[in-house]
C-alpha cells in the first residue's frame, strides 16, 4: 500500500474545504489535525461538535482504508468530553479494534494541542472495493 499517495487521497474535498489534514497514515493507524479558526466555532465560541465529528470520521476512515479497501460509515458513536475552547488546534489518533471480513472498528481520540482529550468515538465501518491507485 501506498500510504503518501492515500493520504494525498484522503485530503481531498471535504475534509480539505474544513481544513483538515491526515498526518499519517500506516496500516490500521491514521492521525490527523486541524488548525482551528472561526470558521470552526459554534455560537458559544466552542469548537462545533460537528468538526470533531468530521475528525473521528476521517481519522477512522482513512485507518480503515489502509488495509487497502475503501470503505463508508456504518455507523459513529462520540462523547464529548468536554468543550474545545481556547484551543490552537485539534488532534484525531486511531486505534485499530476490529478488522473482518465486510466490517471494520476503530476507536479515534480527539486532544487539543496540549494533550487535553476533547471527544472519544468509535466508528463502525463497512468494506467497499479494493483501493486502485491511478
Amino acid at each position: 500500500m501506498d500510504f503518501e499517495k492515500l493520504k494525498e487521497i484522503r485530503n481531498m474535498g471535504f475534509v480539505k474545504a474544513v481544513g483538515f489534514v491526515i498526518t499519517e497514515i500506516r496500516e490500521g493507524y491514521a492521525r490527523g489535525e486541524v488548525v482551528l479558526t472561526e470558521m470552526h466555532a459554534n455560537p458559544i465560541g466552542s469548537i462545533h461538535g460537528g468538526m470533531i465529528f468530521t475528525i473521528a470520521d476521517n481519522v477512522g476512515g482513512s485507518a480503515a482504508t489502509s488495509r487497502g479497501r475503501y470503505v463508508t460509515t456504518v455507523s459513529g458513536n462520540i462523547n464529548y468530553l468536554r468543550p474545545a475552547m481556547g484551543c490552537e488546534k485539534l488532534i484525531g489518533e486511531s486505534r485499530e479494534i476490529k478488522v473482518g471480513k465486510n466490517i471494520c472498528v476503530y476507536d479515534v481520540v480527539i486532544t487539543d494541542e496540549k494533550g487535553t482529550e476533547i471527544a472519544i468515538a468509535r466508528m463502525t465501518y463497512y468494506y467497499l472495493q479494493p483501493v486502485v491507485f491511478d
